[in-house]
């Protein structure tokens, strides 16, 4: 073998690692990343999208999927923002979904995760 358990461990915590954020499906001009949770693998990709006729987008990445918001997505999201506070902020409930906003491309819901109510947008399959 290559060296003892202790050794390699000694080894594996001298050197320095660096989390590359996964990157969008598409590629975004003049873009912007922003970390949202780096923990949890969370980030903003913010640019303008030439396949969505050039609109900025916004991209928000995770480990597993990613979700795109465009601006009409966000001023819709805006419009309901009373709304969706006052539901969020509001006492926790057993199981209490609320679909704020639903279309054929995206869907805007609250749901109970962790103990705490929480935002979920959801992006549906694009063809």
């Amino acid at each position: 073998m290559a060296g003892s358990i202790a050794e390699n461990t000694t080894l594996y915590k001298k050197k320095t690692y660096t989390y590359v954020p996964p990157s969008p499906p598409t590629q975004l001009n003049d873009s912007s990343s922003y970390t949202i949770d780096f923990a949890a693998r969370k980030f903003l990709h913010i640019g303008i999208d030439p396949s969505e006729k050039f609109q900025v987008v916004v991209h928000v990445l995770t480990s597993s999927r990613y979700v795109l918001i465009t601006v009409d997505l966000m001023k819709t999201i805006f419009s309901f923002m009373g709304n969706i506070l006052s539901f969020i902020l509001d006492t926790l409930h057993k199981y209490k979904r609320m679909i704020f906003y639903e279309d054929d491309k995206n869907k805007l819901s609250s749901m109970m995760y962790s103990g705490e109510n929480v935002l979920v947008m959801e992006a549906k399959n694009r063809e």
